[in-house]
Parts: C-alpha cells; sequence; structure tokens
C-alpha cells in the first residue's frame, strides 16, 4: 500500500542538490542523445531540477542547463528507464528558455 503522500504513478520530486550520480548521468544522457538526433553541439552544464514518474518503468523529468556556443540555455529532457530491460530512452527534450 502506497503511504499517505505518494500518488502511484504521480510525479515527485528529486532533490537536485543530493548530488545523485544516477540522475546525473541521464541529465548527461539526454543532453548527448539530443546532439545526437539534432546534430547539434549542447554542453552540459548542470542539473537544476529532477522528478521521477513510475510508469511502465521511470520516466525522469530532468530541468538541465546548456551551453550553445556563448548562449546559456535550459531544457526541460525526459528520459524513460527501464532498468530490468537495460533500455533508457530520451521521450522529450524541450527548449524553456535562455538564461
Amino acid at each position: 500500500m502506497a503511504d499517505q503522500g505518494t500518488v502511484v504513478g504521480g510525479i515527485r520530486d528529486i532533490d537536485a542538490n543530493a548530488n545523485d550520480l544516477q540522475v546525473e548521468s541521464l541529465a548527461r544522457f539526454a543532453v548527448d542523445e539530443h546532439n545526437k538526433k539534432e546534430n547539434v553541439t549542447l554542453e552540459y552544464r548542470r542539473l537544476l531540477g529532477a522528478k521521477t514518474q513510475v510508469v511502465a518503468g521511470t520516466m525522469h523529468h530532468l530541468t538541465v542547463e546548456v551551453a550553445d556556443g556563448e548562449t546559456k540555455k535550459v531544457y526541460e529532457a525526459k528520459v524513460l528507464e527501464k532498468v530490468w530491460e537495460n533500455l533508457k530512452q530520451l521521450e522529450g527534450f524541450n527548449h524553456l528558455h535562455d538564461v
């Protein structure tokens, strides 16, 4: 049974300051995958925020800061992870704003 504060299928915050190496790795993966798909060279700078959602696996909602040349930009990335299938897949990478 879920505890009183957890909604099954709901999105929950992860402390971005917790320095979770797995979440950091997923953020870098998202930028790398976007670069390959779009043939661009965004440079990962830092993780600004992270949330997870349990679906058929775990959907990671990541807010990342990247450098596009001299311009810093913020993107929201969605990475689906199914550990039991050894699957990690970029589901979305959307520009939010310039810094």
